[in-house]
C-alpha cells in the first residue's frame, strides 16, 4: 500500500453520472459548441463534495390502554435536496448540460417550458398533468463512492431526479484552484447498494 486506507490523495472521492432525460436527448447534434444544444446523452461528473440525504421512516405513536406505543409509519416523506459540488471542465461541458437542462425547464426568454419545442411529446402537453411530464424532463442520477485507489465501492442511484439551482462561478486568477461550481436537484428516491 502506498498510503494508509483512510488517507485520500485527492479532493474528488466522487463520481456523479449525470444521465440525460429521454426527452433533453434529442437535443444533441454533431455540431460542435452549438449554444442550443448538448453534446452528450450523459456525463461522468467528478464530484468534491455532496450530502447524501438523510434516509427516514418516521414512528407513529398510537394509544394503548393507559400508554402509547411506538409503531413504523411505514412511509417515507419527501427526501431533502441533493446538493453537489463539483470542478467545471475546460470545455464547459459539464456546467452546460446542467444550464441548457434548467432553460428547458424554464426557459431564459419566455418563462415557459419547453419553449423551443425541443422534448417531443407523444400526447398534446396541454394534457398533461405535472405528474405525467414528470418522467420528460426528468433522469436518474448515480453518485459513486471512490476508495483510494479511485475504485467504485459504493452507489447511490436519485430516481426521478431534475435540477433546480445551478450556482455561481467563483472567477478569481489570482487563486491557482480549478474552477467549481455547485447545482441542486430534486428526486423522488434513492437506492444505494455495495459494488
Amino acid at each position: 500500500m502506498n498510503q494508509a486506507p483512510l488517507n485520500k490523495n485527492r479532493q474528488d472521492k466522487f463520481i456523479l453520472v449525470l444521465n440525460l432525460p429521454e426527452g433533453i436527448k434529442n437535443i444533441v447534434d454533431n455540431i460542435v459548441r452549438n449554444t442550443n444544444r448538448i453534446d452528450a446523452n450523459s456525463l461522468e461528473i467528478s464530484i468534491a463534495g455532496t450530502v447524501t440525504p438523510t434516509v427516514s421512516i418516521p414512528e407513529k405513536t398510537i394509544p394503548y390502554g393507559a400508554q402509547t406505543i411506538k409503531v413504523s409509519s411505514h412511509a417515507r416523506p419527501a427526501y431533502e435536496s441533493l446538493n453537489i459540488n463539483f470542478k467545471i471542465d475546460n470545455q464547459f461541458n459539464n456546467y452546460w448540460a446542467i444550464y441548457k437542462w434548467l432553460d428547458i425547464i424554464n426557459d431564459i426568454k419566455t418563462g415557459n417550458f419547453n419553449e423551443d419545442d425541443i422534448i417531443k411529446y407523444k400526447s398534446p402537453k396541454e394534457l398533461m398533468s405535472p405528474s405525467q411530464q414528470l418522467p420528460v424532463y426528468s433522469s436518474n442520477l448515480t453518485v459513486y463512492g471512490l476508495d483510494e485507489y479511485e475504485n467504485r465501492k459504493i452507489q447511490w442511484d436519485y430516481i426521478g431526479a431534475f435540477p433546480t439551482k445551478l450556482a455561481e462561478i467563483q472567477w478569481d486568477y489570482t487563486n491557482e484552484a480549478e474552477i467549481t461550481s455547485s447545482a441542486t436537484f430534486e428526486f423522488t428516491k434513492i437506492e444505494a447498494k455495495l459494488i
